[in-house]
């Protein structure tokens, strides 16, 4: 019957479109967030027969990025295989281990093939140094163990994810969260947002430090990898905007270069804090063009174009506006100008170095360390597109609702309450931004905003008990806070 052969492969390619993905469960609990990327065909191919085809099915349909409120990380093992062979160091077996998720902590999570017909999650604490199994399957591990909430509080802790947030906000791409132990062993709690291959290489470097092998810099010439210098000789500074530009924050350092002829050079590196030598490095070369926006402002393009080898928030260089200001001229990261005015309102400071390049010539001396710290411009100075985001007066937004604390947040009778503001973004203020009280008030109260509303946003407010369990210090119905530091004029 000659219909039947025509028939079957018809019904084969409408049924097959609906069949449930294996991974499902986990994706109905854990949805992939708007930055999630699916995976290039290069990457699926590298795994096919090596990672159970339920995961690559994932990263085919959904993708690699950020999945749920925990923001658990499903990762490209390419990157992170060299940083999970550092912590398992020759293993006796033949086992191969693939890293797969990461925490918002930075635990990483890897799979393992142990026979033919044998498989198991385990995970690597770069804290701790804590390693064991998770499940003896990946379908399990992603289906069961990341869908049950006992199992998924005990890889990760929800009260410490839900103060690292309200201290520091949502992760980007790359980003983990990190406690400072010592800190925590004395029962106080400082959160940071850092680079998650810098934290695990960190950690592990303290537990078998390296040597310096390379030449402390003293000079911006001699920080560069060698490999790079001469791209960076003998650009033209002159009146115009060609010239070179540093940002330095922490131990990573960018270096611009807009030639005269239209083209730049970005080079992105890090100077490894024990061996010295230049690590991570990555080259970008383009066009790039000048113009003007509506208020005047120059505003620099640069044509970044990303790379199998790129690390998240490479191209947000993409952007810049040009201050000048005290014979001094920066380049200024549109993306990042909220956070410059934030800085510029609350501190009277420029905030953290990552946000702007400044202008310098290669025999400058080198920053041992980035400067955070920079004075604030005149407000005259800035840019008209800052100018707009700084409030030259401070806003003093007032606590109209104070939500019940939840105890289980609690740290020794310290945690953080949610109160609602009579203020919103359409009034000014913006994610993440500290409150403080002001000095004008016998109170002593600090949070950051949190959650988003026209009119109304909410903000976290640090609270604490006493030893009869009343709450002796903390928000009240009626309280002004103000986007003004204590002490700041």
């Amino acid at each position: 019957m000659p219909t039947a052969v025509h028939i079957q492969p018809m019904f084969d390619r409408l049924v097959l479109p609906f069949r449930r993905p294996a991974l499902q469960r986990f994706v109905a609990v854990h949805p992939p967030s708007r930055q999630v990327s699916r995976a290039d065909g290069e990457l699926i191919a590298a795994y096919e027969g090596i990672l159970p085809d339920s995961l690559l099915e994932l990263w085919r349909r959904k993708g690699l990025g950020f999945y749920g409120d925990r923001q658990l990380a499903l990762i490209d093992p390419r990157p992170w295989q060299s940083v999970l062979n550092r912590w398992i160091v020759s293993p006796s077996d033949d086992v191969r281990r693939i890293p797969i998720v990461l925490t918002p902590f930075g635990v990483l999570l890897y799979y393992r093939k142990l026979t033919a017909t044998d498989e198991d999650v385990a995970f690597i604490d770069p804290v701790s140094k804590r390693t064991s199994d998770l499940a003896w399957s990946l379908d399990e591990f992603f289906n069961r163990f990341l869908c049950d909430e006992q199992s998924l509080e005990s890889l990760i802790s929800p009260a410490l994810l839900r103060s690292a947030r309200e201290e520091c906000g949502a992760l980007s791409s790359g980003e983990v969260y990190e406690i400072d132990q010592m800190l925590f062993s004395m029962q106080m709690l400082r959160i940071a947002k850092v680079d998650a291959f810098e934290m695990h290489r960190r950690l592990r470097d303290a537990v078998d430090p390296p040597r310096p092998t390379a030449e402390k810099p003293t000079t911006v010439a001699d920080a560069l990898p060698v490999e790079h210098r001469s791209t960076f000789e003998n650009i033209a500074d002159g009146q115009d905007l060609a010239g070179l530009y540093l940002s330095s924050y922490s131990d990573w350092h960018r270096l611009l270069a807009l030639r005269p002829d239209g083209r730049y050079s970005l080079l992105f590196w890090r100077i490894h804090y024990r061996s010295l030598e230049r690590v991570d490095v990555r080259f970008y070369t383009g066009t790039y063009e000048i113009s003007r926006n509506a208020e005047g402002d120059e505003i620099v393009e640069l044509d970044i174009i990303l790379r199998a080898g790129s690390s998240g928030g490479d191209d947000n260089d993409d952007r810049l506006v040009v201050m000048h200001s005290g014979g001094a001229s920066f380049l200024l990261r549109i993306h990042d100008l909220d956070h410059i005015a934030t800085a510029i309102g609350g501190w009277d400071e420029m905030g953290r170095s990552e946000y702007y390049f400044r202008r310098i010539t290669l025999d400058e001396a080198f920053p041992e360390e980035s400067d955070d710290s920079l004075p604030a411009p005149p407000f005259a100075d800035l840019p008209r597109v800052l100018q707009v985001l700084v409030h030259v007066e401070p806003l003093r937004p007032t606590i109209t609702h104070v939500e019940e604390p939840d105890l289980d947040e609690e740290d020794d009778g310290e945690g953080t309450v949610m109160c609602t503001l009579d203020l919103g973004e359409e009034d000014g203020l913006r994610f993440n931004m500290p409150l403080y009280s002001p000095p004008d008030t016998d109170r002593q109260l600090k949070g950051w905003v949190w959650k988003m509303a026209p009119h109304a946003c909410k903000v976290g407010v640090k609270y604490r008990r006493g030893e009869d369990g009343a709450i002796e210090h903390g928000p009240a119905v009626g309280d002004i806070l103000t986007t003004r530091a204590p002490g700041e004029r």
